[in-house]
């Protein structure tokens, strides 16, 4: 059967390069090839030849075309796929970027993967030993750029030696022109045995090889050729399977073996025609049995590459695609089988939950290619640091979860902790950026806190979610007193919603004064809660958990028009003057160009002038500073609004950022102001701000003003304002409109 099919296929060959009179009723179809045995073997002045091309003949028997074949290399093949010169290019890896760029047969022609060979006097056994090697790679190929984001990726940059095709590549081999080079693995089963070419074990990224046409082409010649090979693949005597057996074993041509009745016949002798038959008999067992020798060969290949296809996808299901390290699923396989092998014993565990630090502020300032690489570096040093059995996992986001097994007491676990939260310690480079990273660190022991994987897993993320409420950057055991607090945070961020819902929400407004002249002429809007049960609520109680849950946004608007509404009537009452009215702003407030809309909105429905508006913003607006925060504070500016840094030299402010944006004053925090004027160091601060802002052409705002002698101080310093417990506590809007009626007030009271 293979024979016939085979002389079938060289009878459509000759027909297919007949003259052009018989062929004038076929469909004309250019085919680029470049050379790339066994799947298409290109010589020079020779018909191409290999699979696709076998695959090709049969359908345009099938279809009525009448093929074209365009040899070129295959980078300028893809430049002509591009512009349409070419109808079908023969030979071609599947991905998503190409994907954009051409049509793609639906039927793949065979399963590939990338191998590196090397010479054989370089040692190269790893991907890593590739770094500062000369590797070949054939230009614009699949492997070629996958193996050069692998090697970013482990730090392992080569220099390139870039060739055609794969033959060359061994070329480069041979000759050492290259030290290493990438071929294709079914390149590499017929052609790679040189003996100075020497196969690696690094093989990688599994591809399937298809057809491919033009992008805006007609999908009528792709829609045929999925139609035949289809076929063809359902169908274990096709040339389809007669061509891998051909090529695949760089086997030529079946023998001719009707020469054997002739000569027979021209021997003249009986005795010469049964030996002869004889012979053909013995031949055709020894055929027969290297038939079934060679399906069982292409059942082999077949499982190898279910088996292959079935530890990729086993990769994709229980592993990250960002760090390679096990994911959530990966996890839960780990401590499900880890626990088992536990059962009945004495042994203890410790489940580690790390969360990352302010990694949401790296992706909202550096963007989130940064926030990408910081996770994988931070796995890499994570993951160093651990022994040999335990269990680094990724568990989504920027959580990462450590089974620490074979530990005799609680102190095992604290010392592998420290190790983790150590290995953060040193900056980590992101391109031209170093960043300091830190971590949240919760666990949980088993059988001690719990038995079951939810249970151990609930304990240290609930573990983890307090070490990050103390600040971070430590490690806390599980005390089962940390649920109730969870339970509570829960309860009250459901209470503070319904609290919004129910007007129970109300300002206090504290002046801000002059120093020189003590008048007062801004008031700041400070946040209260009448909670029904528990009376009046200050901001401390509950801002941390309106942060976390985003409540702070509705919140931070609320605050913003009724403050604003107030001042307003205070105006409308000849109370107010030139006040300005203070307001403090959430980080939050800026994602999704909000602030800005929910500024012009308060202004524009109460009325009140832009520039009576000051925000007050935190230096954690560093932190997330970028194109869409400065163009937010920009526009607030435009529209008049005064803005202020709050609590400044607290937080990360820079001063390449300060002299850039568009503050119009300083916050002092009162964290200084309360130690001066007897604490040298705060003393020196306060001096040091005043100086700064007046270089900056900035005011300056002093918080916390508790006591004459801090009053005089700062006054006597260049501070303009200042507001503190010593002029006025935060008043009721009612106590606060008795305060502005008494026009003498001057100095603190």
């Amino acid at each position: 059967m293979a024979t016939r099919t085979f002389l079938k296929a060289c009878l459509f060959w000759l027909v297919s390069i007949s003259p052009a009179w018989a062929a004038q009723d076929l469909v004309p179809v250019r085919i680029g090839v470049f050379d790339n045995p066994p799947i298409v073997t290109a010589a020079p002045g020779r018909l191409p030849e290999g699979i696709a091309i076998d695959v090709i003949r049969s359908v345009a028997e099938r279809e009525g075309w009448n093929v074209t074949y365009v040899p070129d290399s295959f980078d300028n093949l893809l430049s002509r796929l591009d512009k349409g010169d070419i109808d079908l290019l023969a030979v071609i890896a599947y991905s998503d970027e190409r994907a954009q760029r051409f049509q793609f047969s639906k039927e793949s022609l065979i399963s590939n993967w990338g191998m590196v060979f090397r010479n054989a006097g370089v040692p190269i056994d790893s991907l890593p030993d590739l770094k500062g090697k000369r590797v070949a790679l054939m230009r614009s190929g699949t492997h070629t750029q996958a193996l050069i984001e692998l090697s970013r990726q482990f730090d392992a940059p080569f220099t390139p030696v870039y060739v055609d095709n794969f033959p060359q590549v061994l070329a480069a081999i041979a000759e050492r022109r290259a030290d290493a080079g990438v071929v294709n693995r079914v390149f590499a089963a017929v052609h790679a045995h040189q003996p100075d070419v020497v196969a690696t074990g690094i093989v990688f990224n599994p591809i399937f090889v298809h057809y491919a046409a033009p992008k805006h082409a007609n999908p009528a010649l792709l829609h045929a050729l999925d139609r035949d090979l289809a076929a063809l693949r359902a169908d274990p005597d096709s040339i389809y399977y007669a061509s891998l057996r051909r090529w695949l074993e760089a086997s030529s041509t079946e023998p001719y073996v009707w020469w054997l009745p002739w000569a027979a016949a021209a021997g003249g002798g009986l005795l010469i025609l049964a030996l002869a038959i004889a012979g053909f008999l013995r031949y055709q067992v020894r055929r027969q049995t290297g038939e079934l020798q060679r399906r069982a060969d292409m059942l082999q290949v077949e499982i190898r590459q279910r088996e292959e296809a079935q530890q990729h996808l086993n990769q994709l299901a229980y592993f990250d695609g960002l760090t390679k390290l096990p994911n959530r699923e990966g996890f839960r396989i780990a401590l499900d089988q880890t626990l088992a092998a536990m059962h009945g014993t004495h042994e203890r565990l410790a489940l580690l939950f790390i969360d990352i630090d302010r990694l949401k502020n790296i992706n909202d300032g550096l963007g989130h290619g940064a926030g990408d690489l910081l996770l994988q570096q931070v796995a890499l040093r994570l993951q160093s640091v651990l022994r040999a059995h335990d269990h680094l996992s990724r568990f989504g986001g920027d959580e990462f979860v450590v089974i620490v097994s074979e530990i005799v007491r609680s102190s095992d676990a604290e010392l592998v902790a420290t190790r983790l939260l150590n290995s953060l310690a040193m900056p980590i480079d992101i391109g031209s950026t170093q960043i300091y990273s830190s971590a949240s660190v919760g666990i949980a022991l088993y059988p001690d806190d719990a038995t079951s994987v939810e249970a151990l897993l609930k304990h240290a993320d609930t573990a983890m979610y307090q070490a990050k409420e103390q600040g971070g950057n430590r490690f806390l055991f599980y005390q089962a007193q940390q649920t109730a607090r969870v339970v509570e945070r829960l309860t009250l961020d459901t209470r503070l919603r319904q609290a919004l819902e129910r007007d129970e929400l109300l300002l206090h407004y504290q002046p801000i004064v002059e120093l020189g002249s003590g008048r007062i002429v801004g008031v700041e809007a400070l946040l209260r809660w009448d909670d029904p049960d528990q009376g009046l609520v200050m901001p401390g109680a509950f801002i941390s958990a309106a942060e976390d849950t985003g409540l702070i946004v509705p919140l931070g608007e609320w605050v913003l028009e009724a403050g604003c509404e107030q001042l307003r009537a205070w105006q409308k009452q000849g109370r107010a003057g030139q006040l300005t009215l203070a307001v403090n702003i959430s980080t939050r407030q800026f994602e999704g160009g909000r602030l800005v809309k929910s500024v012009a909105q308060a202004l524009a429905r109460t009325g009140l002038a832009a520039e009576c508006l000051e925000l007050e913003i935190t230096e954690n607006v560093m932190l997330i500073m970028n194109d869409e925060v400065r163009s937010a504070l920009d526009s607030l500016r435009s529209m008049g609004v005064r803005l202020s840094l709050d609590d400044f030299g607290t937080g990360y402010s820079s001063l390449g950022y300060l002299k850039q944006l568009p503050f119009h004053a300083l916050k002092v925090d009162q964290s200084f102001v309360r130690r001066i004027p007897g604490e040298a160091g705060d003393t020196q601060i306060v001096t040091t701000i005043l100086a700064l802002a007046k270089g900056l052409e900035m005011q300056v705002i002093a918080e916390g003003i508790e006591t004459r002698e801090q009053y005089d101080f700062l006054r006597d310093h260049g501070c303009e304002f200042g507001q503190g417990y010593l002029m006025s506590r935060p008043q009721p809007a009612d106590r606060l409109a008795e305060l502005l009626d008494r026009k003498g007030m001057t100095g603190p009271a």
